[in-house]
């Protein structure tokens, strides 16, 4: 109900459903659409993404009249998406490292400029929620579902050693992302699996 969320709320839908860097889901227009897929050239890398419109972003451009969500700063972004976490119940308890002014008052009394750093520990999820969420949950959410390297032509890794850094796979995660491999298999034969010794 509250324009500025529902704006940023749109774009974070993009965001999740593109695995764009947010210096580039910002940008889009939409010349960037054609026959239902963004083509764009990241800002960082110079290299052309090609990513097809699933039903997400349809909706969101539907229910914009065939328009995209207004740009917005990344700073307001990441303001606005978590006030959009909070409101979504995203309160559990996470490690994580958060950047935290350390002279707020001394800032706002005396006017000088605010002095950031980085503090790790455990805090409500949404306090930990930045555009960077983005990709990383693109990446993360499609690893072991479709091949690795079409989700790397997205997200711009060069080596796969780089791409599962990045994404932060632990070896009990990668064990999970075989085991329903399995299953799939398994329901798709209507048989136990078996491996074809090549």
């Amino acid at each position: 109900e509250t324009p500025y969320l529902d704006n940023a709320r749109d774009l974070l839908i993009i965001g999740l459903n593109t695995g764009l860097r947010v210096s580039d889901f910002m940008r889009l227009d939409l010349s960037h659409i054609k026959d239902d897929t963004i083509r764009i050239k990241a800002q960082k890398t110079g290299k052309f993404a090609e990513i097809p419109i699933n039903n997400q972003i349809a909706h969101t451009l539907e229910k914009r009249g065939g328009n995209l969500p207004k740009a917005i700063s990344e700073q307001k972004f990441n303001e606005y998406i978590k006030e959009i976490g909070e409101a979504v119940g995203f309160t559990q308890k996470v490690r994580g490292a958060k950047m935290e002014c350390i002279n707020k008052k001394e800032a706002e009394t005396a006017g000088i400029e605010k002095v950031f750093r980085k503090v790790s520990g455990t805090f409500p999820k949404y306090e930990l929620m930045t555009s960077h969420i983005c990709r990383r949950s693109f990446a993360t959410n499609l690893y072991g579902e479709i091949p690795t390297p079409v989700i790397m032509s997205i997200t711009g890794h060069a080596t796969e050693t780089q791409f599962l850094t990045y994404i932060k796979k632990t070896n009990a995660e990668n064990a999970e992302v075989l085991r329903n491999f399995y299953k799939r298999s398994a329901e798709k034969k209507g048989l136990e699996t078996t491996l074809k010794v090549v």
